[in-house]
Formats: C-alpha cells, structure tokens, sequence
C-alpha cells in the first residue's frame, strides 16, 4: 500500500469531516509571519545547530479558523530561502567536498492546530497556551549554486547526478515542487485587545531528496559540461563514478521559525465563556 499517496488523499477529507463535527465556538484570524527558515539535506553540516545559522530571513501570512477553544485550522502562505554549505561542517569527508546551494521557497499549508490549554485571547483566564501544528504543504523551490565567475546557476538543467539521462534510467528528473507534511510546536499569548503574538518552530518532512541537487553518486565527468562538472565537483578532487556524493536514503527537509502577530476578526468570549465553565 502507498501510504504516502494515501496521507495525501484523506488528510483535507480528514480535516473538512473533523470542521464540520467541531463548529462551535468559531472565531477567525488574521496573520503576518516574519521569521527565519530551516534545512537539513545532503548539502552542509549534519548538526542542527548550524541550520540555525544558516537560517535566511523568511516572511509569511495566514488565515485561521479557531473550531472552539481546542481546535483550529489555518491556511497559510510562506516565502522565504534556504541555503547549505559543506565548508561549514565539521565532518571530514562533506568539508572536503565542498558543495553549497542556496534556493528560493514558497510553501502553501493546510494545518490543524491543537491547544493545550483552552485558548480565547480576550479572557485573561485563556489568553495564553503551548501548541502543536500539522497537516500538508505544497511547497516550490529551485535550487542554485554560484560558479567561479560569481554568476548563480540553476542546478536542474545542468543534470550534476545524470537526472533524466539515457545512461542513468533510474534517476529522473527531478520536479521544482512537492509534498510535505508539517510538524511543530509553538506558543501564544494575547498581548492587547485583538491582537496574538505567537511563536512557532517547525519542520516539513518531504519525499524529496533533490532540494539539495544532491542525492546519490558522482557520474562520468565526461558526461558533464564544464559549467555541470564545476557545479557537480567543485572540490576537484576527482571522485570517480559510483562514488557517493549524498544520501538517497535520507530525505531533505525544511523549516521555518518565528514570530506572528495575530489578529482576532471576532472576539470569542461572549460565544464561548460559557462552554468551559
């Protein structure tokens, strides 16, 4: 069974059955998101540390429907950079390889919220509580390396792994979108009146592995133009073919983190005071 495709056919039917059976106690928000962004692939350090600094400034907006006082769903558009470089890493073999990458991202995400303590920005009582977010996000990118003339390629049209070429059937071209599934945590207080301030940190786990141009082998530099060989090995440490350039079996992931500043289009109390005493 492919339960990737599965989780993406019954997660909005999931979320539109669980709105409908949960909509009591409706409010509506507003938000703007400004914030930093996440990556973790084949390209850089392996250590979180060092995706925060590597993080690149990030903004976003979003559209909120509270169910009740547990429960909320938000659409929401982010846009932002990722990028990665293996000089900055500690472990041997990535320094010396020396890829970087750096790509454009935009995200559009459905996610459910869920609150741990009941939530209503206007009651002093339920104005403030840690949360937890997931759901789907269709996300786009380009990833890009800068040659020695100091001019920024794309990767994808210069095939660095053999995407899409007859002497490599298995590996096809990759797409410049996906799927990913969103996972965080976060924390909200309202501050005054209508208006939230609410961190978040979160990560989208992918079925990607190529947001990085990197995922399997080196192949035959002969195959390469000079401007591919450059940006497939720019080390010149003369890999051969087959030897390993990433990791087909780990997945690429993204994030983002920040600060939003919420407003409430309806004010909850009179609707819903009454349902958690």
């Amino acid at each position: 069974m492919n339960y990737y495709k599965l989780y993406i056919r019954l997660t909005p039917i999931y979320l539109i059955v669980f709105a409908m059976h949960m909509g009591f106690c409706q409010t509506n928000e507003l938000g703007v998101f400004g914030g930093g962004s996440l990556f973790h692939g084949d390209v850089g350090s392996q250590n979180s540390e060092n995706a925060i600094l590597e993080s690149q400034p990030t903004i976003g907006i979003h559209l909120k429907r509270n169910l009740n006082y547990y429960f909320g769903l938000n659409l929401s558009i982010m846009s932002g950079r990722i990028q990665a470089h293996d000089v900055k890493s500690n472990d041997f073999y990535i320094n010396t390889r020396d890829l970087q990458f750096k790509s454009k991202i935009t995200e559009f995400s459905f996610l459910l919220e869920f609150n741990f303590r009941p939530y209503l920005s206007r009651d002093p009582d339920y104005n403030y509580t840690p949360f937890i977010f997931s759901g789907i996000s269709k996300f786009y990118y380009n990833p890009q390396n800068q040659a020695s003339n100091g001019i920024w390629y794309n990767l994808r049209p210069l095939l660095t792994e053999g995407q899409g070429s007859d002497f490599y059937p298995g590996r096809e071209l990759y797409k410049l979108s996906g799927i990913a599934i969103p996972i965080g945590v976060g924390y909200k207080v309202n501050i005054y009146n209508y208006i939230t301030l609410s961190f978040t940190l979160g990560w989208r786990i992918t079925f990607n592995d190529y947001i990085d141009d990197v995922s399997t082998t080196y192949i035959e530099e002969s195959m390469l133009t000079d401007l591919a060989l450059e940006m497939a090995e720019p080390s010149s440490h003369n890999f051969n073919d087959g030897f390993q350039r990433g990791n087909p079996y780990n997945k690429d992931k993204y994030g983002f983190w920040g600060l939003s500043i919420i407003y409430s289009i309806k004010d909850p109390v009179k609707e819903c005071i009454d349902l958690i005493q």
